[in-house]
C-alpha cells in the first residue's frame, strides 16, 4: 500500500487534539476502568479498554469483535475469561484498522484465536505511512498482530447457537470497516463508524470520508428494525432511532457542506460561520469533524458530482 507522504512543516490541527477525536484510533489513554454490560444471555460488550469490545459465548467457544487498545490487552483478556468461564477464545474479528479497536491481536493470537478483517484492514495494519496534515506517522504493525484470513465483501460464520453474518462498508470511518449481524439475536455490532452522541470523524487518510460515512449509515438503517440492538464505538447499546439521529446530522451537514464549497468556503470559513451549531451540544465540539470532512470531501469532487 502506498503511504500518504509527509510535509512537517504543514500542520492544519495538532495531533493531540485529533486523538481526542479518535480520528487517529487513539482515545484509549483517557478511558477509565473496564466494566462490561449484558446484552443477553451470550453476548456481552466491554467498555473502557479503548473501542468496545464485544463477548459472544457459543457453544464451541468465545468469538470477539474487536480487541481494545494495546496498554488494555492484559486487562481484557481478565474480562474475557470472567464473563465466559475461560472458555477458549476461537475466532477474533477487527471491525477497522485503529489501534483502540485492534490493540489486543497479538494477546488474541497467543491464545490461539484467529483473527479475521476485510483486506484493506490487514493492509493498513501493515502499513507505514504519514500523514502530514496531523503529525502523524503509523509504523507497520508486528505479524502477531495481523488477521489470519481476510474478505473483500463479507460472509457469514456459525458460531453455536447463533449466526454471525458480516460485510463491508466502503469508505465510511475508513475503507475497511465492517459491520457484524447476530441475526438470531437482532444485534448489530458498528466499530467506530457509529459514535455515542460524539462527531463521527472519517479517517480520510486510510480511506474514509463523510459520503462514505452517510451511505454506510443509510445502507444499516435499511437494514434494520426498531428492536435491533446497536453496539457503537464506545459505550452503551443504542437503537435504531440514535442512528438515524446521526444520519439525519450527517446528511444535512454532507448537504451544507458541499454548497458552501461550490460557493468557494474553506473549511476555515465554515468554522467561522458556525455551520454546525445547532448540533454542537449533542454531538460535540465541531473544529476537527469539519476540517477533516472539508479535506475529505474536496478529495472526492468526482464522486459528488463535480463543483460549478
Amino acid at each position: 500500500m502506498t503511504g500518504i507522504h509527509v510535509n512537517r512543516r504543514t500542520l492544519l490541527f495538532s495531533a493531540v487534539g485529533l486523538a481526542a477525536y479518535g480520528v487517529t484510533g487513539r482515545l484509549w489513554a483517557a478511558d477509565a476502568a473496564l466494566d462490561s454490560y449484558k446484552v443477553n444471555d451470550r453476548i456481552q460488550v466491554i467498555t473502557g479498554a479503548g473501542g468496545n469490545v464485544v463477548v459472544y459465548k457459543g457453544d464451541g467457544g468465545v468469538t470477539l469483535i474487536d480487541t481494545g487498545a494495546p496498554d488494555r490487552s492484559a486487562d481484557v483478556l481478565k474480562m474475557v475469561d470472567t464473563l465466559t468461564g475461560k472458555a477458549p477464545i476461537r475466532t477474533v474479528f477487527n471491525s477497522h484498522w485503529h489501534d483502540d479497536h485492534t490493540g489486543g491481536n497479538e494477546a488474541m493470537h497467543a491464545r490461539g484465536a484467529r483473527i479475521i478483517a476485510h483486506i484493506n484492514t490487514k493492509l493498513w495494519l501493515g502499513a507505514d505511512f504519514d500523514v502530514y496534515w496531523r503529525n502523524t506517522t503509523h509504523k507497520p504493525r508486528p505479524k502477531a498482530a495481523l488477521p489470519d484470513e481476510t474478505f473483500y465483501t463479507g460472509g457469514k460464520l456459525d458460531l453455536g447457537g447463533e449466526t454471525l453474518e458480516y460485510a463491508h462498508l466502503p469508505q465510511a470511518h475508513t475503507d475497511g470497516d465492517i459491520y457484524l449481524y447476530f441475526r438470531q439475536s437482532n444485534v448489530m455490532a458498528l466499530g467506530a463508524f457509529m459514535t455515542n452522541k460524539q462527531y463521527p470523524i472519517a479517517d480520510i487518510a486510510t480511506g474514509g470520508w463523510l459520503g462514505g460515512l452517510v451511505a454506510a449509515n443509510k445502507a444499516i438503517l435499511a437494514m434494520i428494525d426498531d428492536n435491533t440492538v446497536l453496539i457503537p464505538s464506545r459505550g452503551p447499546a443504542l437503537k435504531k432511532s440514535d442512528l438515524k439521529a446521526q444520519y439525519d446530522m450527517l446528511s444535512d451537514v454532507y448537504d451544507t457542506m458541499k454548497k458552501m464549497m461550490q460557493d468557494g468556503y474553506s473549511g476555515n470559513d465554515m468554522l467561522k460561520e458556525k455551520i454546525t451549531a445547532k448540533y454542537d451540544a449533542v454531538w460535540g465540539m465541531p473544529d476537527t469533524f469539519i476540517l477533516e470532512t472539508y479535506r475529505g470531501m474536496a478529495a472526492h469532487t468526482y464522486d459528488m458530482g463535480g463543483f460549478i
